[in-house]
């Protein structure tokens, strides 16, 4: 027999009987997180003209990115930077594909 919650001090949903009913009504109300695809392919954004060094930060914001999460990507391949350091062409053009870009330099 179960015992009664309502007598322990919880406040129970109605149709709820105890607390194993309360859990599965809270899974039922969750978005399903496996139904979302989990790395959609970026789509061709197009060219990105940058100078041979640039900062984190502001290759993030040509990125449309917030910068902890650019230094996040950055990680990611091996790059650990802050927002004020600059990087290398090679490390840009590596992150601004995953961004759907291509770096090219300015003529």
């Amino acid at each position: 027999m179960s015992p009664d919650y309502s007598k322990r001090g919880y406040l129970l949903p109605k149709g709820c009987k105890d607390l194993i009913d309360v859990i599965k009504l809270q899974q039922a109300q969750q978005p399903q997180a496996h139904c979302q695809p989990s790395n959609p392919v970026p789509a061709i954004a197009g060219d990105l003209l940058v100078r041979e060094q640039i900062s984190v930060g502001e290759l993030a914001a040509l990125l449309g990115q917030k910068p902890f999460k650019f230094i996040a990507d950055l990680m990611e391949i091996g790059v650990f930077a802050s927002v004020k350091q600059t990087l290398d062409f090679k490390t840009i053009s590596k992150v601004a594909r995953k961004y759907g870009y291509t770096a090219k330099r300015p003529a």
